[in-house]
């Protein structure tokens, strides 16, 4: 019994021996490319006389001579695959590989003395350094599947970890990750996944890591352009609301005198149906893109058929005033074309409120799902009914001064007439006549003189009538200025 103890007990010791002079005849080397490696034929401290040494590279089972030395006194031959590529050191038979590239990975192995048993292997693994890492998102809209990948353009990745916010990935979420750990899945993106998300790539050589900031978006890009298509066209239909309140209360308040004449308000119906049907048509095209988000139902489909219908009639009348206006008087013969022709208007800009904010509430509803700012509507509203209310300011201050002027110049038509009308002859020609006939000598000048005398007065009488007139004519016309001011 104590005999085949000890004979195991000798077995071990013999293995245990055998795998630490393996484990010394072998040795696993990485470097960078561009670098330089020391080979060394002989474990530490080992004294061998080297008197014959035998460097060979081997891959994919076969060798290739690299540098064969034959002790003292003789230079080492170096093959020409590796001549200005290594340097050897005779006394302890090291090799140093220079400037080693990926394709010199491989084994490299030393036999001394031409003990085969005994030769030292090195293998060697040539990395090149990894560039940046990058990473990249496939979606970023709140509910569906979102995808990172991690990717390094050169250098060769041995490990990839994923971490957010600085931290490992919390456990309270369902994160997936490819088998290279490469990928990254998030399934059901929601806003609690938004945050820093960094993959830190690393071989032996080198590492490399990396962030994004993932934003989770609550809508898609093309209902973002559907919120901002809507709020330009409820902007324009409120101003149109506004402005044509104002306008009528303005109209009210005026003189006769004062009104919109038949062209101008050919040109102002022009301008408001021209302006209902831009915000029928934004609106309409804010609905299509609804649609081909949320899906087709029955109630948008007919609302689009209004909208339809009031692009065509509002664009129908811009069209017929401005170019035809004598043809308009065909299209309301019938009382239900007149009633469709009126109603236009006012009803788009009714259907234009009422859905733009039903979809900006909606909208604005799924873009708190996500983290991403959200886009607000107030500075478009007011940027877009400025700009409207300024033009209809513009057009308003443009009818008035044309206005005045006009009135001026009936003024001056008038005062024009009123002095034509008047005696231009001098008042001392009457003095003179009847002087004349003070100093007449005779009766025949005296009866000449007297005649004269009594044109004379005729003059002036119709001189007095004149002055009574324009009088009475320049009171009028600045009573009637002051009460305009006032």
């Amino acid at each position: 019994m104590s005999y085949r103890m000890m004979s195991r007990c000798l077995m071990l010791l013999l293995v245990f021996h055998w795998a630490s002079k393996t484990a010394e005849a072998q040795e696993h080397r990485t470097v960078g490319t561009g670098s330089s490696v020391l080979l060394t034929a002989l474990p530490t401290n080992d004294q061998t006389v080297i008197n014959h040494i035998q460097w060979e590279y081997i891959s994919s089972g076969s060798a290739l001579g690299v540098v064969d030395y034959y002790g003292t006194g003789t230079e080492p031959i170096i093959f020409k695959s590796y001549k200005d590529r290594v340097i050897f050191y005779s006394s302890n038979g090291s090799l140093l590989l220079k400037n080693v590239q990926e394709t010199d990975s491989g084994t490299y192995s030393a036999t001394v003395n031409l003990n085969k048993i005994k030769a030292r292997q090195t293998t060697l693994l040539v990395l090149e350094p990894m560039s940046k890492a990058q990473i990249q998102i496939n979606s970023t809209v709140a509910g569906s599947s979102i995808e990172l990948s991690c990717k390094v353009l050169v250098g060769k990745v041995q490990a990839i970890d994923w971490k957010k916010d600085g931290k490992p990935l919390p456990r309270n979420r369902c994160y997936q990750v490819s088998e290279n750990f490469s990928l990254l899945y998030i399934p059901e993106a929601q806003k609690s996944d938004c945050g820093s998300f960094s993959c830190n790539a690393s071989n032996d050589i080198s590492w490399q890591e990396t962030s994004v900031n993932l934003t989770i978006e609550g809508i898609r890009p093309s209902l973002k352009h559907a919120l901002k298509i809507s709020t330009v066209a409820l902007a324009i239909a409120t101003t149109l609301a506004a402005g044509s309140g104002l306008g009528f209360i303005i109209l009210c308040c005026q003189s006769e005198k004062r009104k919109l004449t038949g062209e101008q308000w050919r040109w102002l119906v022009v301008f408001i149906h021209g302006l209902v049907c831009v915000s029928a048509i934004l609106m309409f095209t804010a609905a299509v893109l609804w649609m081909w988000e949320e899906g087709f139902f029955t109630a948008l489909v007919l609302y689009m058929i209004v909208l339809m219908w009031v692009i065509m009639v509002t664009l129908l009348i811009s069209a017929i005033l401005a170019i035809c206006p004598q043809h308009l008087g065909m299209f309301k013969k019938k009382t239900m074309h007149r009633v469709i022709l009126d109603t236009a208007a006012p009803g788009g800009v009714i259907l234009v409120m009422m859905f733009a904010i039903f979809l900006t509430q909606n909208i604005q509803h799924l873009q708190r799902k996500g983290c991403s700012p959200f886009f607000d509507s107030t500075a478009v509203i007011l940027i877009a009914a400025a700009i409207s209310l300024l033009i209809l300011l513009v057009l308003f201050v443009w009818y008035h001064r044309k206005k005045k002027n006009e009135e001026k110049d009936q003024q001056e038509r008038e005062a024009a007439g009123v002095r034509m009308q008047c005696p231009r002859k001098p008042f001392h020609w009457t003095l003179k006549n009847f002087s004349l006939v003070l100093h007449s000598t005779t009766k025949m000048e005296r009866s000449v003189n007297s005649a004269r005398t009594f044109l004379s007065f005729q003059y002036f009488k119709k001189l007095y009538n004149c002055l009574c007139k324009y009088t009475e004519f320049y009171t009028h016309t600045h009573t009637h200025t002051h009460r305009t001011i006032v």
